[in-house]
């Protein structure tokens, strides 16, 4: 399960079904589904997929709608292996709720390479928790990061001066 079909969640998609994963996607924009992705959903079907979901990935923004996406509650419909993933934003997870959730068993497990709190402190609990692995918010880093940016910026460079739709563009209402 894919929450969240922006970029990052579009390519961690894409590559979860090459690896043979069913993919179902969650997004409240998107209309039409990459061919990868089995299914697509809006929001208010998060609760109803997280019980059939192994691993759920969370790729969301932070939003006003995202903060604590990802709680009490939400650990409690997972499955008892179901892993969640988040290379989103932090504060879209409860890192508390979270640490509860796998201490009682009621998740299997958990990679996080964001943080409610960053960096996370070495005193927190998930440093230690063998269910948990943890990376320094580094997972957009990838070959030709750098190449893909420049190509960006100067493919929006030639459209503003030809007065056409820029790319990438964040809507403010929506916070990205």
């Amino acid at each position: 399960l894919v929450v969240g079909v922006g970029g990052i969640g579009r390519e961690a998609s894409r590559l979860c079904a090459e690896f043979g994963m069913t993919v179902i996607g969650i997004d409240p924009r998107l209309v039409v589904a990459p061919k990868w992705i089995s299914k697509l959903l809006k929001p208010n079907d998060l609760h109803q997929e997280l019980p059939k979901a192994d691993f759920v990935v969370v790729t969301v923004p932070e939003t006003p709608e995202t903060q604590g996406m990802f709680a009490e509650n939400e650990f409690k419909l997972m499955g008892r292996n179901s892993i969640l993933i988040n290379i989103g934003r932090g504060r879209t997870v409860v890192l508390n709720d979270l640490v509860s959730a796998l201490e009682s068993g009621e998740i299997g497990g958990a990679a996080l390479d964001v943080f409610e709190k960053e960096p996370l402190p070495s005193s927190h609990k998930l440093w230690s928790m063998s269910n948990v692995m943890l990376t320094p918010h580094v997972a957009g880093i990838g070959p030709y990061l750098e190449d893909r940016r420049s190509e960006l910026f100067i493919e929006n460079c030639m459209r503003f001066s030809e007065g056409k739709e820029l790319l990438n563009v964040v809507d403010k209402s929506n916070w990205y």
